[in-house]
Formats: C-alpha cells, structure tokens, sequence
C-alpha cells in the first residue's frame, strides 16, 4: 500500500507584533507570520533585536468583533534580508515555576 507523501503546511496570518527593540524603544509593527509545521513561526520587522528578546503577538482578526489578546514569544535567530528587513523566528514563552523556598508556617 503506497502511502501519500506529506508536505509541510505553511499559512500566513496578520498579526501585530510589539516589544522593546535593540535601542529599548518600545515598538508596535504590523506584519505577517509564517507558520509552518517543520520550521516553526516566523516575522520579518523593520527593525533589530536583541537575541531572545520577548514580543508579544496578537492575531489580527479584521472581519472579528472580538480583540484577540497578545501571546508571548521569544525572537531568536535574526537575519537580515535583502531590503533592510530582519526576520525572526519566535519560540513560546513558558511560564516560570516558582523556585522551592523555605516553606512559611
């Protein structure tokens, strides 16, 4: 039995991106990332950041009348492209456990 081959899905979605760039300039950019099942999310910005910086992203949902609310990632392995853009790919932020301390009476 042959089974079909599997290509990879890539879709795109407007999203609004926002966070503190390399000059800790809070900044708001729309733009479009790239989902796709082997490399992961990806935006390409106007502007640079430092490795690992937090941004938060949020859907833009135009025919919506609810706001969609902004999710956390971290903005790793930055190119810079031919027209002065730099493209990120972004990992999920995880929340962090509380270290385990003395405990209180």
């Amino acid at each position: 039995m042959l089974v079909p081959a599997r290509y990879p899905t890539t879709s795109h979605y407007s999203v609004e991106v926002s966070g503190w760039d390399e000059s800790e300039g809070f900044f708001v950019e729309k733009c479009e990332l790239e989902w796709n099942e082997q490399s992961g999310k990806h935006v390409v910005l106007r502007r640079m950041l430092p490795e690992g910086t937090h941004v938060f992203v949020r859907l833009l949902q135009p025919m919506s009348a609810e706001r969609s609310y902004p999710v956390p990632y971290e903005a790793h392995s930055a190119s810079s492209r031919p027209d002065g853009h730099y493209q990120f790919q972004l990992i999920a932020v995880r929340p962090r456990l509380k270290e385990a301390g003395p405990t209180q009476p």
